[in-house]
């Protein structure tokens, strides 16, 4: 027995040994870290690859792409939108030699960077910056989340997505309404029991203190923040009810890597955007305010406009109006061999200073070599004023949470969520508590909210991988999130066994994108098999990206939470710096000195 008992467990130990840690797929995992076989429901051919190619040999190792024809889109299913935002990448992602420089194409003069326009009084005020072969790019430490309001946003602890609007403030005490009639707050006690009691002058108790928004419309959402006697944060809505203030945070989300660097953004637009946007807010292009261009004639309108007053050409225009927002971190804080695995580029940094083991405050620019860690590719196209809002990101980042797809027998497999430690936002992939925001920007200071800790990195997870829910139907093309999944790993390992070579593109992976019913004015929500209304988010309706959505991921949350105001294509509500931008007579605004080499 003892015998028999020994051999049974020698077996079982290497047996164990031997055993995969997770489930592999009967296709196995390919180099690009996705299954090799999904169901071919998304595809590129290799001709129409190779026709998104500059060069008329077709696909070359790093070439030069052209950008997806969005003035003659027709799209005939999911898959359409999926190719536009993989052409897009490749193109903005490429060398921008054909323009006279040698730089990426979001560096070229196609695009200009979106930058706060430190001379305005108007904390939201940007300004274009032109680029040249002199140009140094700026990025920034942090990024605001707004919602559809352009208020800051956080996250209740049940899931719910919030705003939080300024409060009212009279000689210096935040006022809310009482009784019928705005009083000032002398103090908020809070019991032992969690709850809360706000008080006037002379210890008055407030009944059911609502919050004074100036806000109209569907206001459901927005709150107003107050502090305790502690320092604690109180959230109030309109109608009196209290929010748990303490399991979110409306801030500058600070995101730091492992290694210590910390994700820093850019935001750029093209030169079609710049000179719309510039001719709408100088009243000089009639009849093209109310919707992002999508026609050809709309598009002549603009080109024209460019060229007359400001003699310029627009040398690849079919793109239509762009927007990209970028995330990128220091390329001394990554392993290998950075230059061929990413995306990089030379730009300004902030120089922080530590004013305490707590405590960031900005002194300073220094250059330094960046590599991208995500890209949000937004643009406008037939059939979509909306725009097509599609993201991408390397595939070092983070670690996934399980999914499934179908495979090419369209029988579902489920891929369980990655495990260990060597990412760029994750340092154990199997921390239960991931995603916790450990810094923000509060004032002029990067705070840690780890109030006895310094400034630290934080475990991060793409819950939703391919920006589709766990069964879930995503669209009305998909009746699981599995079929949903199956169209993104599908182009995804197409684009990969296309690009020649070790082309550093095959290094980031399309994560989705979305759009509404038609081009509808989107209302915020996402498609559901009981929610099928025009204005829902469809394709991966739940589309986020780590580096920039990384404290908002959620399964009801699209980029259309935050980017729609009144169900309206009108710009200024797509889009949250459409309206801020400061033309002054000119988009070309002049580069600062220390963004010249």
């Amino acid at each position: 027995m003892k015998k028999t008992s020994f051999a049974v467990t020698v077996f079982a130990i290497v047996f164990a040994a031997c055993t995969p840690p997770k489930p592999v797929p009967s296709g196995g995992i390919g180099p690009n870290g996705l299954p090799t076989n999904p169901l071919d429901s998304c595809t590129v051919t290799a001709a129409q690859f190779n026709s998104w190619f500059v060069d008329t040999a077709g696909a070359k190792e790093n070439g030069a792409v052209k950008p997806a024809n969005s003035v003659t889109f027709s799209p005939n299913n999911n898959c359409s939108f999926y190719q536009w935002s993989e052409q897009m990448f490749l193109w903005i992602t490429s060398e921008a030699s054909r323009y006279g420089g040698n730089k990426t194409v979001m560096e070229s003069p196609v695009f200009f960077t979106v930058a706060a326009d430190t001379n305005n009084v108007d904390s939201q005020a940007r300004i274009l910056i032109p680029h040249t072969n002199n140009t140094i790019l700026t990025a920034l430490g942090s990024i605001n989340q707004a919602g559809p309001h352009k208020l800051p946003l956080f996250v209740d602890k049940t899931g719910k997505l919030f705003e939080i609007e300024p409060t009212n403030m009279v000689n210096g005490k935040p006022m809310v309404m009482s009784g019928g009639k705005a009083v000032a707050i002398d103090h908020i006690e809070t019991a032992a029991n969690g709850a809360h009691t706000f008080f006037a002058a002379k210890n008055a108790v407030l009944e059911k203190p609502q919050a004074i928004t100036k806000h109209r419309g569907n206001i459901t959402t927005i709150v107003q923040r107050f502090k305790t006697k502690e320092g604690k944060a109180v959230l109030v809505d309109k109608d009196g009810n209290v929010i748990d203030g303490e399991s979110g945070q409306a801030t500058k989300d600070v995101l730091m890597a492992q290694k210590g660097s910390l994700v820093y953004y850019i935001i750029f637009v093209n030169d079609v955007y710049a000179y719309y946007n510039t001719g709408v807010h100088l009243n000089q292009l009639p009849g093209l305010s109310d919707t992002f261009p999508t026609r050809a004639n709309q598009l002549q309108q603009i080109c024209n406009y460019a060229r007359n007053k400001y003699q310029k050409t627009l040398p690849d225009s079919i793109a239509l109006t762009m927007e990209l927002k970028t995330s990128w971190v220091e390329t001394k804080d990554l392993p290998g061999d950075v230059e061929k695995d990413y995306v990089t580029i030379d730009a300004m940094i902030p120089v922080y200073t530590a004013t305490s083991d707590t405590s960031w405050a900005i002194s300073g620019q220094r250059k330094a070599r960046l590599a991208m860690l995500g890209m949000h590719v937004v643009g406008s196209a037939a059939g979509h004023p909306e725009m097509i809002w599609a993201t991408f990101e390397h595939m070092k980042n983070a670690p996934n949470a399980r999914y499934q797809y179908m495979d090419m027998n369209n029988k579902m497999d489920t891929i369980v969520q990655d495990t260990g430690s060597n990412w760029i936002l994750s340092s154990n992939a199997s921390d239960p508590n991931y995603n916790p925001q450990k810094q923000k920007w509060e004032g002029n200071f990067i705070v840690s909210l780890v109030h006895s800790s310094s400034m630290l990195p934080s475990n991060t997870l793409r819950t939703m991988p391919w920006g589709s829910a766990w069964d879930s139907v995503t669209n009305q093309q998909d009746l699981s999130s599995a079929a949903s999944n199956s169209e993104i790993l599908s182009i995804n390992n197409d684009v990969y066994n296309l690009l020649p070579g070790k082309d550093k593109r095959k290094n980031y992976w399309l994560i989705g994108a979305t759009w509404t019913f038609g081009g509808a004015p989107p209302n915020g929500q996402v498609y559901s098999s009981t929610n099928t209304t025009p204005g829902v988010a469809i394709g991966t309706n739940v589309l986020a990206n780590s580096t920039m959505e990384t404290y908002i991921q959620g399964p009801t949350f699209s980029c259309f939470t935050c980017h729609n105001q009144g169900n309206s294509l009108n710009p200024d509500s797509l889009s949250h710096i459409f309206q801020y931008i400061d033309t002054v007579g000119t988009p070309l605004i002049k580069a600062p000195a220390s963004m010249k080499k």
